[in-house]
């Protein structure tokens, strides 16, 4: 079988399952069975697939089949212009998420003496990395208290960052020391309802990096009650959540002194991440 074949073979059976992303998701995996970029795939369309090429495609197609993410499948997911390898016991990067690193560092251009980051609940370290790479001046740290994440955040800081981020295993501040300019977080903020039906239609994804309990905001609010003691005066949080999760997250950081707090809203116009200050306005 040809390229094109297997590809549009693979799409075909993906559409069938009603995934949105069939085309490509079967043009991801193909590449990673071939071991080759999407412009070299794109290009060798009429070439034939090695056949033990295609046995790897059939299996990692029926894995998808079964809701298996392609990151998982590949060992790879892109994240803000960065290869970050991936495998099942952390959360995918999301493009959702890519708002939180452009707005850290949006400030820390207006404001050069902003210079120590937390990144809580890390994950593969996406966000860390990223900002890391972007502005070699910042003293980025990151934390999470799942071995899986630990082990690959420390791949991704060390293919992409030298190996320059501070880790700590830590349950959310539990073993967080110091004090940070800025701390940003992807945290779970899936209520346990919302994650009990994902793992029934057989999402992958670990629930511990999901479940935010009845109403996804546990986590959440621990984070922003404690967060002012790992604050410095005039410092900034920074946390992702569901858009109706917004206004109770403002309630929240409005009773824990937070001052300028702002919503943001992501590529699709979902307000997405919210932001407060630590002190006083205008510090």
């Amino acid at each position: 079988m040809t390229v094109r074949e297997v590809l549009n073979e693979g799409s075909g059976r993906l559409s069938e399952a009603a995934i949105d992303t069939a085309r490509l998701d079967s043009s991801l995996i193909l590449c990673h069975c071939l071991n080759i970029t999407r412009e070299k795939l794109f290009a060798s369309l009429p070439d034939d697939v090695p056949d033990e090429a295609l046995k790897m495609f059939g299996k990692l197609i029926e894995m998808r089949l079964d809701h298996h993410p392609v990151a998982y499948l590949t060992g790879t997911k892109e994240f803000f212009g960065l290869p970050f390898h991936v495998e099942e016991g952390v959360l995918c990067p999301r493009p959702d998420t890519e708002l939180l690193v452009e707005t850290v560092l949006s400030l820390t251009e207006k404001d050069k003496a902003l210079k120590d980051v937390l990144d809580m609940c890390t994950g593969t370290g996406c966000i860390a990395v990223s900002l890391k790479n972007s502005d070699s001046s910042l003293n980025v740290s990151a934390s999470d208290i799942s071995p899986v994440a630990e082990k690959v955040f420390s791949i991704n800081n060390c293919t992409l960052a030298d190996g320059s981020i501070n880790f700590t295993k830590s349950s959310l501040f539990e073993k967080i020391e110091g004090t940070f300019d800025i701390i940003v977080t992807n945290p779970p903020y899936l209520t346990t309802g919302e994650t009990e039906e994902r793992m029934e239609e057989g999402w992958k994804e670990p629930a511990l990096a999901l479940d935010g309990g009845n109403d996804g905001l546990d986590l959440i609010r621990i984070i922003i009650g404690e967060a002012p003691d790992y604050l410095n005066e005039g410092g900034y949080l920074l946390i992702e959540a569901h858009p109706a999760q917004m206004e109770s997250m403002k309630v929240c950081m409005e009773s824990e002194g937070f001052r300028d707090i702002a919503v943001l809203k992501d590529l699709p116009g979902l307000d997405r991440v919210i932001c407060g200050r630590k002190g006083p306005v205008n510090v």
